[in-house]
């Protein structure tokens, strides 16, 4: 079954014509695409018979193999090594049986017309059922391509520093998104597999050639890569590869981070250089252009874009313990890496006030707050502000806000004046966790304080003006708005921890 579906290819790999964070996310896309291809259940799909079952590679390479041989026009010393070796080096597990795409890359791809995500993949033709990692070794074949070997219909080689995932991340994010060891022992057999298989076609291409069969102007060109690409396969056969991240010493130093930190810290620290400091330059120029502009709260679309590879990649939540499993320490050293430019931490869903609000609805909130409020936050799919400070009073010392909350049967009602609440004019800000007062006079004055979750549509809920800190107003981070609340009512479920009047300030 086909159908049309109106979307983009690319046939170059470098993906021209779009920005390093959408090209990047373009590859997320791609290889989380991959990956669901290949968690899909054979035996649900009815699939079974589709293909001969286990012992694809050794398959694969005698194919190959009988191929080359048939339409070989010289001997070549290095496609000879290669295919012993290959015959010699089949991995043992070699009984996977999976649905695999044969010719997975970029121009066999349709994405979306304007987002980074994939809407359908062509040409299955080579499809069968074997073992997945052919797939992704055929889709990274180009991180090593020879230098000497002209690439057609490809405007340069792979280079870094333009948003194109290493490969590192490449089968990380792969291995992650199916759940699988990232540890891959035979990606050496299945990259020089690769090889193997593009020189055989270009060998192939070359004798329909040859015989007057092949139509295309260039397919002279084709008995010239032969060669570099076997000897690229060869070389590649014989290397070991590092698919994780290497050990740190740390037994002379303070602060130490466990196992799992400094993994997220390598991570983080090239995701940083890879995808977020070389977008700093299109994020400044959005607000510069629109500074005098209602867009100006909003956020460039790269931000969105990098969020989604950020979630790909795991980075995303970091701050809360019981979701990233990180201590204190841990995160310390990863913030201090996110610090380093000033709209990192919105990428990972780390950026205040939302950390901290979130942090105590997952420690106080109820299930229901959980729920409607928590869920959403951690997804990032709204935002949300905290509200202590007021104009009128020295506001650190909790036990002069004034502020009133007040429970009336099932509703709580708020009145008072708030300001400096960060995070208010972000477009997704949703709720606001409120701190106030209930007024008892038979209770300390450290005991009569509410928190209280408002939706900010709710009607009595006026935002005022933005505020300026010294001189910036912070249109990235949501700014720093005054807050007034006048006969705010509320269900009294939105209280956190108790009934009003409950909290010990």
């Amino acid at each position: 079954m086909m159908e049309h579906v109106q979307g983009r290819i690319f046939r170059d790999f470098t993906i021209p014509g779009v920005s390093p964070a959408e090209r990047s996310a373009i590859y997320v896309a791609m290889i989380e695409t991959l990956a669901r291809l290949h968690s899909l259940n054979v035996q649900s799909l009815q699939l079974e018979g589709y293909g001969r079952g286990a012992g694809y590679c050794k398959r694969q390479v005698s194919t190959w193999i009988e191929q080359y041989k048939a339409v070989a026009h010289q001997d070549i010393l290095a496609m000879n090594q290669l295919f012993h070796w290959l015959m010699k080096n089949l991995p043992d597990n070699d009984n996977e049986e999976n649905l695999i795409h044969g010719d997975y890359k970029p121009d066999n791809i349709v994405f979306h017309p304007t987002e980074s995500r994939v809407i359908a993949v062509l040409d299955w033709e080579l499809s069968t059922i074997g073992h997945p990692l052919s797939d992704l070794a055929h889709l990274s074949g180009f991180y090593f391509w020879p230098r000497t070997v002209p690439m057609l219909n490809q405007s340069s080689y792979f280079q870094e520093n333009i948003g194109i995932p290493s490969m590192e991340e490449m089968i990380s994010i792969y291995c992650r998104c199916r759940g699988i060891n990232s540890i891959l022992p035979n990606w050496n057999f299945f990259i020089a597999l690769a090889y193997f298989k593009m020189a055989s076609i270009a060998q192939g291409v070359y004798r329909r050639y040859l015989q007057g069969n092949n139509a295309s102007e260039n397919s002279f060109m084709f008995a010239k890569i032969v060669q570099p690409l076997a000897e690229t396969g060869l070389q590649l056969s014989k290397r070991t590869f590092g698919t994780t991240p290497p050990q740190i010493d740390t037994s002379q130093q303070f602060f130490v981070q466990s196992k799992t930190g400094q993994e997220v810290l390598i991570r983080m620290k090239h995701f940083m250089k890879q995808h977020i400091l070389p977008a700093e330059k299109e994020v400044i120029e959005f607000y510069v252009q629109n500074e005098n502009s209602v867009d100006r709260w909003k956020k460039p679309l790269v931000i969105d874009k990098l969020k989604e590879m950020a979630k790909a990649e795991g980075l995303w939540n970091l701050f809360l313990p019981a979701v990233s499993g990180l201590s204190q320490v841990d995160y310390a050293l990863i913030a201090e890496e996110t610090g380093k430019c000033f709209f990192a931490p919105d990428v990972f869903n780390c950026q205040a006030p939302d950390t901290g609000n979130m942090e105590v609805l997952h420690l106080y909130g109820s299930e229901k707050q959980k729920q409607q409020w928590l869920e959403p936050l951690l997804q990032g799919n709204i935002t949300s502000c905290f509200c202590m400070t007021e104009p009128d009073v020295a506001s650190s010392d909790a036990t002069n806000i004034e502020c009133s909350i007040q429970q009336d049967g099932d509703s709580c009602v708020i009145n008072g004046k708030k300001w400096w609440s960060s995070g208010a004019g972000n477009p997704k800000c949703t709720i606001a966790i409120v701190l106030g007062r209930t007024k008892n006079t038979s209770a300390a004055r450290y005991k009569q304080h509410t928190m209280v979750l408002v939706p900010i549509n709710t009607p009595g809920v006026e935002i005022i003006r933005p505020l300026s800190v010294f001189g910036y107003m912070d249109y990235l981070h949501g700014g720093h708005f005054e807050i007034h609340f006048n006969q705010v009512r509320v269900p009294a479920t939105n209280i956190i921890l108790g009934g009003c009047g409950s909290l010990d300030c």
